[in-house]
């Protein structure tokens, strides 16, 4: 015990040690660095003969659905048309995603298109295919940038290392991922630089302003920024509290706020009609979103009036404040806490949300072992927590403990919201990348122990051993069963088959309607061939899933009446995908056991696609 309280009282003494080095410098090493990083393990897919680039594929339906959108806006659609006709036929799905990552996309195509002589269709795929990598890069040198803030020496290295190496960063940014994941990253690792930067001794208000409009432009993006922004400014709020004087700390959380509002005001103006402005949207930027920016500034502004007040009173008058506000935030918009889901067609969170893996919660609040827990979200949070503890002591005795505080929230929060919902691991890499960085800075630049080689050799063992841990866990994992209808049923192949073939296209009829069984796949088959597809995965396209569910699962009368008021000429399935269970009377089990359906007319397909039943939409005899 007196060796191990040697070595934490030799690690925050060599924090303020560490205080007084030199941070390295953000430059094009550092770049280099991150690009390798990254890099590497993409590399590696894509060598493999099932990856993206192999199988000219993208990673996920949300993809294809991002490029229809981009298409319709490169072919000269309007910039307020939020509605993709692709999908959810006939009517359409109004998609709530927004204009900055379309830029992204778009832009560079058009380069390509001119560069390289190629269609705009190719040219946004294959820009499509690598847009998540490259903003994964940006991000990984913006926690760099972020770690600068409060770790000395190499700790941006490191940084850049956690985030391009986290499991959540490497498949929400993966290749092939034409999705809006990793330029939220981006936008909340710039954003936490900021504000600890915001939140150092003597620092300007015009850094807070910087850190509001991140969190805005964030928020811009996605909604679940939230989770980064509620939780840091009530940390904030805390600080003024506990401060000696918390005017000053007030002050620059009151222009975090006001540079948030600022850029969702911006936002809503170049997302929306002016007709629209004040159109509630809550998985979208909406004026929801600018009420919240606004109360948070007001609350601020009290607790600035009040900053050198007696804390009891300080605690009280702020605390009122906050209280109040966030009661009119749930008076003004009663679905606040839900989040994006508030915007949520309710077939599809009955029919589809709990399905959907990303959306579950890790154990033990859901199914699995902690193995599963060490899987996704990787060794950066022990590291990070690690971090903070050791480093707190130093940072109270230097007046940087706000900075800290507000890093701990963030970190906390994100941490908790994983738990409950698998997906948000990739809004926990900001934080636990920042301050996981500093476990090897306080190593490397701390006093115990006193030889340098053995002080490396502990550096290196408490960091790599802990990035180490998803592999390792990933090796324990039992190997996964595939379907056998991933090896009877090729939904790309099949795709391909219709743009070539076309069955039931005729001149008066360019575009008809083909409902299929996976809608999963529904996106892509709306991207690689003429036709409208039915059910997608997406949150405002329960009307689609129910019906598509209808058809599969119902009897047949029921089956023929909804393909009639979808307008379906085609009906696609694959007889081995696991659902629906085909019960008794349903379309679904009269076609897995071969038998014939009135109304539909099977379709002859070629020895590859064997796998697949299509059928011709008519009437009943």
């Amino acid at each position: 015990m007196d060796r191990v309280r040697k070595a934490i009282w030799g690690l925050r003494f060599g924090m303020s040690f560490a205080s007084a080095q030199a941070p390295a410098r953000i430059g094009a090493a550092l770049v280099c660095f991150a690009v390798i990083i990254v890099a590497l393990p993409h590399l590696a897919l894509l060598a493999q003969p099932d990856g993206v680039l192999p199988l000219d594929r993208l990673a996920d339906a949300d993809g294809y659905l991002r490029l229809l959108r981009v298409l319709a806006l490169r072919e000269g659609g309007g910039w307020f048309d939020d509605l993709e006709r692709h999908v959810a036929a006939p009517e359409g799905l109004v998609v709530q995603w927004t204009r900055p990552l379309d830029l992204l996309i778009l832009l560079p195509a058009l380069a390509v298109e001119r560069l390289g002589g190629l269609a705009p269709a190719q040219a946004m795929f294959l820009v499509g295919l690598f847009i998540s990598p490259v903003l994964l890069v940006l991000a990984a040198v913006a926690a760099g940038w972020s770690a600068q803030a409060i770790w000395p020496g190499s700790a941006p290295w490191f940084a850049v290392l956690l985030t391009g190496t986290m499991p959540a960063a490497r498949a929400y940014s993966a290749v092939g991922r034409a999705d809006h994941h990793a330029l939220i990253l981006l936008a909340i690792v710039i954003a936490l630089g900021a504000t600890l930067r915001a939140f150092l001794p003597g620092a300007r208000a015009g850094v807070a302003v910087a850190a509001g409009a991140a969190y805005g432009f964030g928020l811009w993006v996605g909604p679940e920024v939230v989770l980064v922004v509620v939780p840091v400014l009530a940390a904030a709020g805390l600080v003024v509290v506990l401060a000696q004087d918390g005017r000053d700390v007030a002050g620059q959380g009151l222009a975090i706020a006001l540079g948030m509002a600022a850029m969702l005001a911006l936002a809503i103006a170049v997302e929306h009609a002016p007709a629209e402005w004040l159109v509630v949207a809550y998985d979208q930027v909406s004026v929801h979103h600018l009420a919240l920016a606004l109360l948070l500034a007001a609350v601020f502004a009290v607790a600035r009036q009040f900053g050198a007040a007696p804390r009891l009173w300080r605690a009280m008058l702020s605390g009122a404040a906050g209280v109040v506000a966030c009661g009119l935030l749930i008076a003004l918009f009663p679905d606040s806490l839900r989040g994006p889901l508030g915007s949520a067609d309710p077939a599809y969170l009955r029919l589809l949300h709990p399905a959907i893996s990303e959306n579950r919660p890790l154990p033990p609040l859901g199914p699995g072992g902690a193995m599963d827990v060490v899987v996704l979200l990787g060794g950066g949070v022990p590291l990070a927590i690690l971090a903070l503890v050791l480093a707190f002591p130093g940072w109270i005795r230097d007046g940087r403990w706000p900075a800290a505080l507000v890093l701990a929230a963030a970190l906390l929060a994100t941490l908790a919201a994983a738990f409950l919902a698998q997906r948000f691991a990739l809004d926990l890499v900001a934080p636990a990348a920042i301050a996981g960085a500093g476990v090897v800075a306080m190593l490397v630049h701390g006093t115990w122990p006193r030889r340098e080689v053995p002080r490396a050799l502990l550096a290196a063992g408490v960091f790599f051993g802990p990035l180490a841990l998803p592999f390792i866990g990933l090796g324990r994992q039992p190997p996964q069963q595939q379907a056998a209808a991933q090896d009877a049923c090729d939904w790309t192949a099949m795709a391909r088959w219709l743009d070539e073939a076309r069955p039931a296209i005729s001149p008066g009829d360019p575009a008809p309607i083909l409902l299929a069984g996976d809608m999963f796949i529904g996106s892509e088959l709306a991207w690689r061939t003429p036709y409208r597809s039915v059910a997608l995965p997406h949150h405002r396209a329960g009307a689609a899933i129910a019906d598509t569910l209808a058809v599969l699962d119902g009897p047949e009368a029921e089956a023929r009446a909804t393909l009639a008021r979808r307008g379906a000429r085609l009906l696609l399935v694959c007889p081995g995908d696991p659902w629906p269970a085909g019960r008794h009377g349903a379309v679904s089990e009269a076609i897995r056991a071969g038998r014939p359906v009135a109304g539909l007319d099977p379709v002859a397909l070629p020895p590859a696609l064997s796998g697949f039943r299509l059928f011709l939409v008519g009437a009943p005899p």
